[in-house]
């Protein structure tokens, strides 16, 4: 099926949001924390936040009041950032990728990610984003998303689009080499479209 269009996550995808959150409400990540995430916490935060400091526990409401709208705007890009949009520019054509982003219930929260973009992502991205919960409601034959929540890729591959899981801690990819990960996944999207010899 010819791959069409291509939505990509931004948190933890195109950017580093999870350990710089962490860090911010005042965790320690170490690289040990990092391998045992997924099984202590799996995807969820504030779990991770309160495991990772057990004596100053949060509540939902309490660890997400702690962001405002400069840090949204300012988690730095991910180390696949750059390598993500050449290749899905090389797959669909820039006019044909868009950037998918949940928000927390917060209007900080959805200004700081639109400032995000303009500050980091090429002007061609600047208007081609959407912002709400429900990625599966992207989903077609011809659609691709790549995103760091299992929930998400499994919900947009229910609904009938294709989907990327890039490696993390939280994830049921962890351990896994990203970049190898993301490579081997791309060459299989382009293998249908490669002539054999």
């Amino acid at each position: 099926m010819q791959l069409k269009r291509i939505f990509l996550d931004l948190d933890d995808v195109l950017n580093k949001f999870t350990v710089q959150a962490l860090e911010h409400v005042g965790c320690k990540v170490t690289q040990q924390a990092l391998n045992c995430y997924y099984e202590k916490v799996g995807w969820d935060i504030l779990n991770a936040a309160n495991w990772l400091r057990p004596n100053n526990i949060l509540t939902r409401k309490e660890f997400w009041d702690i962001f405002n709208r400069e840090d949204w705007a300012n988690f730095p890009v991910s180390d696949e950032f750059e390598w993500l949009l050449d290749n899905c520019e090389a797959l669909v054509g820039k006019e044909n990728i868009c950037i998918l982003t949940s928000p927390v219930l917060d209007p900080g929260c959805a200004a700081g990610k639109m400032e995000w973009i303009y500050k980091h992502c090429p002007k061609w991205l600047h208007r081609q984003y959407l912002i709400g919960p429900p990625k599966h409601l992207c989903a077609h034959p011809n659609a691709l998303l790549i995103d760091d929540s299992d929930k998400n890729v499994n919900e947009f591959s229910k609904y009938g689009g294709q989907a990327i899981l890039v490696p993390r801690p939280w994830n049921s990819l962890h351990g896994k080499n990203t970049m190898k990960y993301l490579r081997d996944s791309f060459n299989e999207l382009l293998r249908p479209f490669v002539r054999p010899y």
